[in-house]
C-alpha cells in the first residue's frame, strides 16, 4: 500500500471523527505524525526487529502494524499491535488486531457480528469440502495440513502454494464467494505469536466456513473456539499427555516440537470426524463466535479515543512549531 493511501484508509477516518485536520507529508522533518509501518529493509530497522529506527524529533512517531511486529515503545511514542497491553506494559500501548481495523463500524468484525447464519441444509449443500488459499511458501505447517487433508478429499488451492483450481480474485468479496462453497478452510497464520490474530480465521467465520486454525497461541480470548478446531489447543492436550504431568517440559519448545507430528494427525482426523457426522459440522455453529473480548472491541469508543490523543498530540507538536500557521 502507497504510504498516502496508508494515511487516507487509517488515519483520515480518525482525525474527520475528532475535528483534527490532516494533511500528508512524505518529508520526515515537516511531519507532526510519523506512522511506523513494518516493512522496512532489515538495515533500516532497529536490532533484530521489524520496527524501524525512526529517529526522534518534533513530531509524534506512531507504530502501526498489521504484521507480527512487536513494538519497542523506547522508539515510538505511540504503538497500536497485536501484542496485548499486559505484554507490552506501556499506557501508550494498545492492541489493535487486523480484524477489527476500519472505523464507523467498518471492521471485518462487525461484518461478523451482523452477519445472518444459514440453515444446517444450507450448509450441508456447500459441494467443497476445504480452501487453503496462500502465497507465502515458507509456511511449512499449513502446506502439511494440506498434504494431509489431501489425502481424505480434495482441498482447493487457487493461490500461488499448491495450487490445483483456477485464480481468484484479490479482494474481500472474491475470497468470501471461494470460501462460501468450503465446508472448512485452513486459517494459519504466517507465523505464531501470543496476540497475533489476523483477518484470517475472520473471513472463514464471515463466509460460513469452519476454520482450522493455528498462530495466536491465545486466539480462545479473541473466539469462542468451539466454533473452530484450533491447533494450539491439540497441541496442548497432546504435550500433556506426553509430558506426563511435568508442566515445564509440556510447555517448552522442545515439546511442541516432538508433538507437530501427533497434532497433525489429531487435527486432521477431527476435520474428518466432523465432515463426516451432521452433529459435529453443526455444533461449530451453534453459538456465536464472538467472546466477551471481541465483543468489547465492537465498541469503537476506546480505538476512537486512542487516535484522538495521538492526533491531538501531533496537531499540538504543529502550533507549537515557530513560523508555522496553527493546525
Amino acid at each position: 500500500m502507497e504510504p498516502k493511501q496508508a494515511v487516507e484508509i487509517y488515519v483520515a477516518p480518525w482525525a474527520q471523527d475528532c475535528g483534527v485536520a490532516i494533511e500528508y507529508c512524505d518529508e520526515l522533518s515537516k511531519s507532526d505524525l510519523v506512522l511506523i509501518g513494518p516493512f522496512a529493509p532489515k538495515n533500516q530497522n532497529v536490532g533484530r526487529t521489524r520496527m524501524p529506527d525512526v529517529p526522534a524529533g518534533d513530531y509524534e512517531r506512531v507504530f502501526l502494524t498489521g504484521e507480527n511486529a512487536t513494538p519497542l515503545m523506547d522508539h515510538c511514542e505511540w504503538a497500536l499491535a497485536f501484542d496485548h497491553e499486559a505484554d507490552i506494559g506501556s499506557e501508550r500501548y494498545m492492541r489493535y488486531p487486523l480484524y477489527v481495523w476500519g472505523s464507523g463500524g467498518g471492521s471485518i468484525l462487525h461484518r461478523l457480528a451482523e452477519r445472518q447464519p444459514e440453515t444446517p441444509e444450507e450448509r450441508l449443500a456447500r459441494p467443497h469440502f476445504c480452501a487453503f488459499i496462500y502465497g507465502n511458501k515458507r509456511a511449512k505447517l499449513r502446506r502439511w495440513l494440506f498434504r494431509a487433508l489431501s489425502l481424505y478429499r480434495k482441498v482447493d488451492a487457487p493461490g500461488r502454494v499448491q495450487r490445483n483450481c483456477a485464480p481468484i480474485g484479490n479482494s474481500l468479496n472474491d475470497k468470501l464467494t471461494f470460501l462460501k462453497d468450503r465446508r472448512f478452510t485452513i486459517a494459519f497464520e504466517n507465523s505464531s505469536a501470543s496476540g497475533y490474530t489476523t483477518e484470517k480465521i475472520v473471513d472463514a467465520m464471515l463466509a460460513g466456513s469452519v476454520p482450522i486454525y493455528w498462530g495466536n497461541p491465545r486466539v480462545a480470548e479473541d473466539f469462542d473456539e468451539r466454533c473452530f478446531i484450533n491447533w494450539h489447543a491439540h497441541e496442548k492436550r497432546i504435550c500433556d499427555t506426553l509430558a506426563l504431568g511435568w508442566r515445564s517440559l509440556a510447555r517448552s519448545r522442545l515439546m511442541r516440537k516432538l508433538a507437530t507430528p501427533l497434532t497433525l494427525i489429531s487435527v486432521a482426523r477431527r476435520t474428518v470426524e466432523a465432515d463426516r457426522n451432521p452433529a459435529l459440522y453443526e455444533a461449530f455453529f451453534a453459538q456465536s463466535p464472538l467472546t466477551d473480548y471481541s465483543r468489547q472491541l465492537l465498541d469503537e469508543k476506546a480505538i476512537a479515543g486512542r487516535w484522538a490523543t495521538m492526533l491531538r498530540a501531533a496537531q499540538a507538536r504543529a502550533k507549537a512549531k515557530p513560523g508555522l500557521a496553527a493546525r
